[in-house]
């Protein structure tokens, strides 16, 4: 394959700061490391390279609703992609599910008729309710040329599955934004400058068989914590709403947030994704002294740029990616913890420091997600 004309899907262009992330990093890398032609499967988003299934004077909004408008334009720019590709990459996120979609059977189609190559990369596989859906997934898996996931739990699926022949365990794409991008500079201090905080809050599921946190709680703590510190030290405090989605994002908790600590005095920000630009979001995060995050890519994205963080483990995916970089116990927000929220908050704030390990460490794990591809050009080339 001299030049693979590749399209990437994902939940692109779905006011989504974290997916619309991996949909930059896929076409970049897939240019550097692949040699590719890259497609993005939905709108155009601001730095990614090669070109989208969908114009940039198609209404976002029109994109990414709900009924008949919605599911028509994601179906169409879906379908071209299938037509005009050589390898279509699922790239990115908890896609690999029992949910069902209309993007499988058309991949298979795609498959059997055209001979387009199929892959998933930086995915997470599961949870399965039953053998049944474990066994629906493997099989759909099975047809793929290449599969890497981005964490141990789902490399421990794979090998269950007897897929291991042609799977890769990797590790989140957005670990390989460094080697892809200039990222910010953390600027020292100045004496007297007020501390920024940033708070990226979460629309999730309470309790449930992993045990999230109550939002109400951490955040009550968060706000109590950040007005006794502002009684010492002058505060900044930015508070991010990383999905823009009209029922499911966070814009209504980010302005909650945001209203209370006002009311105690607090200079306040809130900074919502409601343009498709995620590396000015990424230079927002990277501009915070610490960090406080629900959003599993608030969190990966302050470790990035060496921002300190605390993480809300209310999902599996959460304490996956904490525990893959060793962060420490008292560094995240979760039920099992067994001393107050307050005091996770507190102790980010008098401490300050990255408290896990290097992002450095996991760069060539994460360039490999590309180059061990069967189309990547170090193949192309043995």
């Amino acid at each position: 394959m001299d030049k693979p004309r590749v399209a990437f899907t994902g939940y692109y262009g779905m006011r989504n700061f974290g997916d619309d992330l991996f949909g930059v990093i896929c076409t970049r890398a897939a240019e550097r490391y692949w040699n590719a032609s890259p497609r993005l499967v939905g709108p155009p988003l601001a730095g990614m390279t090669g070109v989208s299934t969908v114009p940039a004077f198609y209404p976002l909004d029109w994109y990414g609703a709900g009924g008949a408008l919605g599911k028509g334009s994601r179906l169409l720019s879906f379908a071209s992609a299938t037509v005009g590709s050589d390898v279509l990459v699922m790239g990115g996120g908890s896609v690999i599910t029992a949910r069902e979609s209309f993007r499988k059977p058309m991949m298979q189609t795609a498959r059997r008729h055209r001979g387009l190559k199929l892959s998933a990369i930086g995915v997470s596989i599961g949870p399965f309710a039953n053998a049944e859906q474990e066994a629906a997934a493997a099989s759909f898996l099975d047809r793929f040329s290449y599969l890497s996931v981005r964490d141990r739990r789902s490399h421990e699926w794979i090998q269950r599955m007897g897929l291991s022949a042609h799977a890769h365990a990797g590790c989140d794409l957005a670990v390989l934004l460094p080697r892809l991008v200039s990222m910010p500079v953390r600027a020292q201090p100045e004496p007297g400058a007020p501390l920024r905080v940033g708070v990226a809050p979460c629309r999730y599921a309470e309790g449930g068989a992993h045990g999230a946190p109550a939002m109400r709680a951490w955040e009550d703590a968060f706000v109590a914590t950040l007005l006794a510190e502002s009684r010492v030290r002058r505060l900044v405090v930015d508070v991010f709403s990383l999905n823009e989605h009209p029922r499911h994002g966070d814009g209504e908790l980010a302005e909650a947030i945001a209203r209370r600590l006002r009311e105690g005095g607090v200079a306040v920000e809130v900074l919502r994704y409601t343009q498709p630009d995620p590396l000015a979001m990424v230079a927002a995060i990277g501009r915070c002294d610490a960090m406080v995050s629900a959003r599993l890519h608030g969190a990966i994205v302050s470790w990035l740029c060496g921002v300190p963080f605390a993480i809300v483990d209310y999902h599996r995916k959460c304490r996956d990616f904490a525990d893959d970089i060793g962060l420490p116990q008292r560094r995240r927000i979760t039920t099992a913890q067994g001393y107050p929220f307050s005091d996770v908050i507190a102790t980010l704030l008098r401490e300050r420091q990255p408290e896990c390990s290097s992002p450095a460490l996991y760069a060539d794990q994460a360039e490999d997600i590309f180059k061990c591809a069967p189309w990547a050009l170090e193949h192309a080339h043995a």
